[in-house]
């Protein structure tokens, strides 16, 4: 996947690989476990009610799924063969294929405004992870739940978008091409490359300051207007480009932030001082949470926290 794909571009390519990832092509499948979901709740009216009582509801409630074939059925259990339909016709059906396209591409769908996205993003976080969480799908059985996986991935996009919460270590893998194992040694011991979650997954800033320096990890673009598509800058000597962090007001940590002819960097209490920009760089690069001084409008000096990193040409 490349960095610099428009949003059309990433809704095409979440169109193409559907479930696929990898040599799987069913690894992101929720609508298979939609359905089973569904089966069983109509299983379990039937035997409430007795097969004659609910044959006719029934093949009303799937009328939906029905009329996607287009073909007679007789039964409700034969409408529920299309597996796909039964599975993806729903709005929850509909809620999952979005969050699946946010958490992997970081756009929504073009329909959506600008400044609705925001608002669009929480509800629909907030929908699949409260239906993932319900005891029927956690007790589905499958060891690789695409339901919660996806619900994961989504939330932990939004709590990166906002700065806020964790990234699970399976979301985490998912984005940064890495394995699991790997990521789990990045976040032990006393020199640890990731900060630690209160429940097991990654702060969600320490997860974007590490994923936006992988060379696969596509950035959120959704509050980004669109528009057409503009030539492709000539390529960069990678040897010239670092990468620098950025505060949440969009300030970045440059060449000129010496105090008393020393760069300061790291949280309260536990700063260290560097004569050089370049030694300052590398010790921010290598923190979980990149954190410097730097003075305000006042002239005031205080820390600030990066939440981003910019690529630039090294001077």
């Amino acid at each position: 996947m490349d960095n610099l794909m428009t949003a059309e571009e990433r809704r095409d390519a979440w169109m193409e690989n559907q479930f696929q990832h990898g040599d799987d092509p069913h690894y992101w499948d929720y609508a298979q476990w939609i359905a089973e979901l569904l089966q069983r709740a109509l299983d379990l009216v039937e035997d409430l009610v007795g097969e004659r009582h609910a044959a006719e509801p029934l093949m009303q409630l799937l009328a939906p799924v029905a009329a996607i074939e287009g073909t007679r059925k007789d039964t409700w259990r034969e409408v529920m063969e299309d597996v796909f339909s039964a599975g993806t016709v729903w709005p929850i059906g509909e809620d999952f294929n979005h969050a699946l396209l946010y958490g992997l591409y970081g756009v929504t769908p073009a329909r959506i405004a600008v400044q609705d996205r925001a608002g669009w993003i929480a509800d629909l976080v907030g929908r699949v992870t409260e239906f993932a969480a319900h005891p029927e799908v956690q007790a589905l059985g499958v060891e690789r739940n695409p339901i919660v996986m996806i619900a994961n991935l989504a939330a932990s996009r939004h709590a990166m978008d906002r700065g806020q919460g964790e990234v699970d270590i399976h979301s985490m893998s998912v984005l940064g091409a890495v394995s699991e194992g790997r990521l789990r040694n990045l976040l032990a011991g006393e020199g640890a490359q990731l900060e630690r979650g209160p429940n097991g997954g990654v702060v969600a800033l320490s997860a974007l300051t590490w994923l936006q320096k992988r060379k696969g990890f596509l950035a959120s673009i959704w509050n980004e207007a669109e528009s057409e598509p503009e030539a492709r800058p000539e390529p960069v000597d990678p040897g010239r480009m670092i990468f620098v962090p950025v505060a949440r007001d969009g300030s970045m940590f440059t060449p000129d932030l010496q105090r008393a002819g020393q760069y300061q960097i790291g949280a309260k209490g536990d700063e260290q001082h560097f004569d050089t920009y370049e030694q300052a760089l590398e010790a921010l690069n290598a923190m979980p949470v990149p954190r410097w001084r730097r003075p305000n409008a006042q002239g005031n000096w205080g820390i600030v926290t990066g939440v981003a990193w910019q690529r630039v040409k090294r001077a």
